[in-house]
């Protein structure tokens, strides 16, 4: 669930009580699971804007980030991979797809996260532009559209059906490596922008990362992107096994690192649904040892 403005009050699985349709006073538990929660750890420096402080208090405007569920996961099953606490780990999580984000875990805690406010800052995207100047917002008002127009071109006609005309980025590599030269530009600049945080989020880790974990749908089928996004980063010890690179796909996870590489270069399908479940039954666990509590105390 992406979380509206305010979401920052909600903690894992929040839980509260409604009526049953026709059922008088009875109440059913209802789990709401939060796809912002795992980044309310980011320190303040990382979350807030630097805008009028008044301005960002009123509307509630911080760096919430998304793909937290897929995150949450993710953390969790690297740990299991690499046979240690996840309280222990450093990683950089990229989650590939459609939409598209990476996050910076340390200590098993998320510190940063390349979406914003919305899910529209960061990574180049299927639809979405990702990260450009502010102003060309206003410029583009200024030129008489409206603030639904801009909104559509944003979210809806950029990033790569924008700049080639399909979201398929299968399609798009396949054009690109045809020669074709909107194909070659629009996957330099997915590239360029994974990289750019790449090494952003290596210098946030003080350079002491575990694993690069890839995921999503391109993530965990486009090997080519893995490939290129770990290209010369031998520096920071991390270097990607070509053959086993390429048989990471269509749902096979598992690690890709070449031998000797010092940082762990892992493929994990994500599963959302399974996170979602596992929390939700935390919380209702939680809920049944208090109500038993309370049963107890009042014998």
């Amino acid at each position: 669930m992406h979380a509206s403005a305010g979401s920052e009050r909600w903690r894992e699985g929040q839980l509260y009580e409604e009526p049953m349709p026709d059922h008088g006073a009875a109440l059913r538990l209802v789990v709401a699971v939060f796809d912002t929660t795992f980044h309310q750890t980011m320190p303040p420096e990382a979350y807030t804007y630097a805008l009028p402080t008044a301005l960002c208090r009123e509307h509630a405007i911080r760096r919430y980030g998304f793909h937290g569920i897929s995150y949450s996961y993710l953390t969790r099953e690297a740990a299991r991979m690499l046979g240690r606490p996840h309280q222990e780990l450093n990683l950089i999580l990229c989650h590939l797809g459609a939409g598209s984000s990476m996050c910076a875990v340390a200590g098993g805690r998320c510190v940063d996260t390349t979406m914003g406010f919305t899910p529209l800052k960061g990574l180049m995207m299927g639809s979405r532009c990702g990260d450009i100047d502010p102003a060309i917002v206003t410029y583009l008002l200024g030129t008489g559209m409206s603030v639904a127009q801009v909104d559509d071109v944003l979210n809806k006609q950029s990033g790569f059906k924008g700049m080639t005309g399909s979201i398929d980025v299968r399609s798009v590599e396949d054009c690109a490596l045809r020669g074709e030269e909107d194909c070659q530009l629009a996957l330099a600049v997915f590239l360029r922008r994974i990289r750019k945080y790449l090494g952003a989020y290596l210098v946030t880790l003080g350079g002491r990362v575990d694993a690069i974990v890839f995921s999503a749908g391109i993530g965990e089928n486009g090997s080519l992107v893995r490939e290129l996004a770990c290209e010369g980063l031998e520096w920071a010890g991390v270097a990607v096994d070509p053959t086993s690179n390429e048989a990471t796909v269509r749902g096979r996870g598992g690690a890709i690192q070449a031998p000797g590489s010092r940082v762990k270069v892992l493929v994990i399908p994500t599963d959302e649904q399974l996170e979602i479940a596992e929390q939700t039954m935390r919380v209702v666990r939680q809920q049944q040892g208090a109500a038993q509590g309370e049963g107890g105390r009042a014998a």
